[in-house]
């Protein structure tokens, strides 16, 4: 008898760029594969299992992709990537170094989902100041509300990960994660980060 092993990938892609009045700036593409992190390949494992089977079952986490943000560093793109090198905050009032993706995500087809979020021109650049942006982490999290009311803990998905996460500070962990060419974010460009995800 002939045995197949099939293997079903993840093929995560990122592509960075930016636009002037609309229009993609010459030069500003950057695309590529990224890094799917062990904080992502755990919670992806977890979102597709039950934690308990019985009347009213019970997962293991309630975490969906929610947020995206970007930074000046670089480091080896390996699955061991915990944070962002040197993140930057995104918005300045409040402070935030994460931001939410746009309201709904696209499936550009029946085996992918894209993510993406276009940053302002104020976005990033808050002072004025231009900003070499050449790292990017897509994060997960529970929304804040549905915790609230309904009592969401995802403890059983990771201990070290919190439900919620806190987009002020600067540890927090992506699932997937990506180093490139420096892009120097001014008041006159947006910012489009887009991750797809195939499966």
């Amino acid at each position: 008898m002939t045995c197949f092993f099939e293997s079903i990938p993840i093929r995560v892609n990122m592509i960075a760029l930016m636009r002037s009045r609309g229009k993609i700036v010459p030069g500003s593409l950057r695309e590529d594969h990224n890094v799917f992190t062990i904080t992502g390949r755990n919670w992806l494992s977890k979102l597709i299992s039950w934690n308990a089977i019985a009347a009213d079952d019970v997962p293991y986490t309630q975490r969906r992709v929610r947020w995206v943000g970007v930074g000046t560093g670089s480091q080896l793109e390996v699955t061991t990537v915990s944070a962002l090198a040197n993140p930057v905050i995104a918005r300045a009032s409040p402070s935030q170094y994460l931001v939410p993706i746009d309201s709904l995500p696209t499936f550009p087809t029946s085996t992918s989902v894209e993510f993406a979020y276009e940053f302002a021109t104020t976005e990033i650049t808050t002072g004025g100041v231009p900003v070499a942006v050449s790292e990017a982490g897509l994060f997960t999290d529970v929304n804040p509300a549905e915790t609230a009311h309904k009592g969401i803990d995802d403890v059983e998905f990771s201990p070290t990960v919190p439900t919620t996460l806190d987009p002020s500070t600067t540890n927090n962990p992506p699932i997937a994660y990506k180093a490139f060419e420096p892009l120097v974010k001014t008041f006159d460009f947006t910012l489009q980060i887009r991750w797809t995800f195939r499966f």
